[in-house]
């Protein structure tokens, strides 16, 4: 029976080669499928904060704010716009590429707050759980919407305009490599830091750029992480 080239099977040579050929185009695209998931990530989280400024702005119409101002953690915050029906789903400030989220064992909560019998009380799983978002108190009515930040995700250093790194209880969630900001009029944007002169805000009372958040609003204005108050704006 004679052999039929045709049906002749890889040879070592050319086996090693395939792989290597794999081996190498995998090395390229990984990174690249890497940075694609991130990206999708950050772009879902810049959203998740917008919608946080929407609620917001909806619930500035209403005449609650001293409930609102009166809240001492982000937890509270946001419940406060989950029981005057702004916003419920508990996701918006639980990011899923937060460390503190990913070495969490708890289930992560569905919504903020629960209403029952026409009750409503905050579900103990979100007002447990480490968010991912820090939130502005105290906001003047006045406050100009293009330059005032509402929202922006843990771990900004609010003396030094850059973010921790990924440990601890209040670290950034992309740790030192930045993180996103909201603004009051919607728009969102990601920082790698607020020290370089492109990506500084702009001072509350003098219009000037400034690379602290807290001189980006006004006086008594909070920011109120998962755990406290992280600071709170002085009185000019």
């Amino acid at each position: 029976m004679r052999w039929d080239k045709r049906n002749r099977g890889f040879s070592l040579v050319e086996l090693l080669t395939v792989i290597s050929v794999i081996v190498i185009l995998a090395a390229i695209l990984m990174p690249l499928v890497g940075n694609a998931i991130s990206d999708a990530k950050k772009l879902k989280a810049l959203k998740n904060l917008q919608q946080i400024a929407t609620a917001y702005i909806s619930f500035s119409l209403k005449d609650h704010f001293r409930e609102l101002n009166n809240c001492k953690n982000a937890a509270e915050w946001a419940g406060a716009l989950s029981k005057h029906n702004e916003i419920n789903t508990a996701s918006i400030f639980i990011l899923s590429d937060d460390y503190l989220v990913e070495s969490n064992h708890r289930a992560m909560p569905k919504t903020i707050g629960i209403r029952k019998n026409g009750q409503w009380n905050i579900n103990p799983n979100f007002e447990n759980f480490p968010l991912s978002v820090v939130v502005i108190s105290g906001i003047a009515s006045q406050a100009p919407a293009a330059t005032t930040p509402i929202a922006y995700t843990r771990g900004l250093d609010h003396e030094t305009g850059k973010w921790r790194p990924a440990r601890g209880n209040n670290g950034g969630v992309y740790g030192e490599s930045g993180g996103i900001i909201v603004f009051l009029d919607g728009h969102a944007e990601f920082y790698p830091n607020l020290t370089d002169e492109a990506n500084m805000l702009v001072n509350y009372y003098t219009g000037e750029k400034t690379s602290k958040i807290s001189e980006a609003v006004n006086g008594g204005a909070r920011a109120l992480s998962w755990t406290s108050v992280e600071w709170e704006a002085k009185q000019e």
